[in-house]
């Protein structure tokens, strides 16, 4: 099972990508669990996380996000997808970065 984060600024709008992208590795039969924080609550939540998403209003903090994640993967999300809500395309985005590991 991957467990991935997705942070973004309020942690609020990206639970319903969070349940698409969900719904797509799904499809795929690839076991993941995702869940949305905001990028404040960023330190709580990084140590339960395998794989962490960062939200396009948010990729400003990538260097902080990696340096906090330690040798976990830290990528941001496509701005399109990210504001078309396309968790198939976010999904398999994170399919090829996990591949790039």
């Amino acid at each position: 099972m991957l467990r991935v984060l997705l942070l973004c600024s309020q942690g609020m709008s990206t639970g319903m990508l969070c349940d698409r992208i969900a719904a797509a590795a799904k499809e795929d039969n690839f076991e993941l669990e995702i869940w949305a924080a905001s990028e404040i609550k960023a330190r709580e939540h990084v140590g339960n996380a395998d794989f962490i998403l960062l939200g396009p209003q948010v990729r400003y903090l990538k260097g902080r996000i990696q340096e906090m994640a330690g040798d976990k993967p830290v990528e941001v999300i496509d701005m399109m997808a990210y504001g078309l809500m396309d968790g198939k395309k976010v999904y398999a985005d994170l399919k090829k970065a996990m591949g790039a590991q």
